[in-house]
């Protein structure tokens, strides 16, 4: 009888343990990509030619008007991009080997962009979806078996494009550049 309730309860430490490991590697995904964003991202600037405004590890006064943008801790960005930016664009949904480069497009362009970006790299691939910036079934069926390069190559693609509509946002070209080789 004894050995019956030992080995109960070794299997339910060992279930307490494996839950414990998974969520730990979930956490330290995000904390592994939201280290490079931040470095992308930078500290405090207010630059009135940049279209983000005033912004500090890229979270911007815009989108967040009560937060004390200067005063913003590395951590406090860190929670505010995994609720606003990690979670409620459902990142885990996607194929992991995305959730850098998605994620980090959420970041840069927003979730509507990002998306876009993805359908066009589904579609190049021979995908026949809407490109209308909506993460639904379609397009996560479609984004399944699409490669990290191929959504990178229309990443950039979006930058030069914007530029050349744009041609005041040629400053940031190289550097939007740069971001979008090393995700």
């Amino acid at each position: 009888m004894i050995n019956i309730i030992i080995n109960f309860l070794k299997s339910l430490f060992i279930k307490y343990k494996v839950d414990l490991i998974e969520e730990k590697e979930e956490m330290s995904k995000f904390d592994e990509i939201i280290e490079v964003v931040l470095e992308h991202e930078g500290g405090y600037v207010n630059d009135p030619k940049d279209p983000g405004g005033e912004t500090n590890f890229g979270i911007a006064k815009r989108s967040n008007p009560d937060v004390d943008i200067k005063n913003l801790t590395k951590a406090e960005a860190s929670l505010i991009y995994k609720t606003k930016y990690w979670d409620k664009n459902k990142v885990e949904s996607l194929p992991e080997e995305l959730w850098h480069i998605y994620f980090d497009c959420c970041v840069n362009m927003g979730k509507s962009r990002a998306v876009k970006i993805l359908q066009q790299a589904a579609n190049g691939k021979g995908a026949n979806i809407d490109v209308d910036g909506g993460l639904g079934p379609n397009t996560l069926k479609a984004i399944s078996n699409v490669e990290l390069e191929r959504v990178r190559a229309y990443r950039v693609k979006y930058y030069a494009d914007l530029v050349t509509r744009k041609p005041d946002l040629e400053r940031f070209y190289f550097g939007w550049f740069k971001r979008a080789l090393e995700v």
